[in-house]
């Protein structure tokens, strides 16, 4: 599979449009992140791609499988909270299950030792998952979702309970498995400059439509950015080169809470 094209696709939920006219390609190897305030349709327009929510248009694999519900799909949900009283571990095990049996294998435990280590969390693999913090959590679930080495892997907000180091950790680490795996990757990212910096493209949605789409040099225009989210922003390049998109004042018309 060479990538994903939604064409023309249409989503209503409650009888409410929530998606319109949504047109776009992810391509494989790279990460495209989906931006736009909240309730524009970001989280939606991934649960339909996982077969969730039915729509109207078309979700196409490039070349491959027809189908693309056929290929291997992973999805990393909005963070909530968990009383599981499984271990860490067996958590992440979890994320073969199609391929588990009546015993773990050598080398399924092998996989999930593995990634915990990349992710630097051999220390808790024995620890009750419900008894950690909400960022540890939100890193084994994200163990849990690369284990079975998706072709498709789809993230929604995998940084918003991390602190700093964790989410360049998740980042780098979602960037490399989709060079290395030649993945889809679609996240979903409100930190612009995060998004900038790690994204091979953008797409920026507005009321359910794509504003525009593209390199994130391309779509982090302040004019457009401001248009979309309300706010004054300014956009430069720190001394690293990378791009830094700062919110600046509320634009006339914005209900302030």
């Amino acid at each position: 599979m060479k990538g994903i094209s939604v064409q023309q696709l249409d989503l209503t939920l409650g009888g409410r449009q929530i998606l319109s006219g949504i047109n776009a390609t992810f391509h494989s190897g790279e990460l495209t992140t989906l931006l736009g305030p909240n309730g524009t349709g970001k989280t939606t327009l991934l649960k339909a791609m996982m077969g969730q929510y039915p729509y109207s248009g078309q979700i196409q694999a490039i070349q491959g499988q027809a189908d693309v519900k056929k290929h291997r799909f992973s999805y990393l949900c909005q963070l909530a909270s968990s009383a599981s009283q499984l271990t860490v571990i067996e958590v992440v095990l979890l994320g073969l299950v199609h391929e588990l049996g009546l015993r773990i294998t050598p080398e399924q435990e092998y996989q999930a030792e593995t990634i915990l280590t990349e992710l630097g969390l051999s220390a808790l693999a024995t620890r009750r998952f419900h008894t950690l913090s909400g960022g540890q959590q939100q890193l084994v679930s994200l163990a849990q979702t690369l284990i079975s080495k998706p072709e498709v892997l789809l993230l929604d907000e995998p940084t918003s309970a991390l602190d700093l180091r964790h989410q360049i950790q998740v980042l780098e680490l979602a960037k490399n498995y989709t060079r290395n795996q030649n993945a889809v990757t679609i996240a979903v990212l409100h930190d612009l400059s995060l998004a900038a910096r790690y994204s091979d493209q953008l797409v920026l949605l507005h009321q359910g439509k794509v504003r525009c789409s593209g390199a994130p040099e391309n779509v982090c225009q302040p004019k457009v950015l401001s248009d979309v989210y309300q706010v004054g922003i300014d956009v430069g390049y720190c001394q690293q080169g990378h791009l830094h998109i700062t919110p600046v004042h509320l634009t006339e018309g914005t209900v302030q809470s």
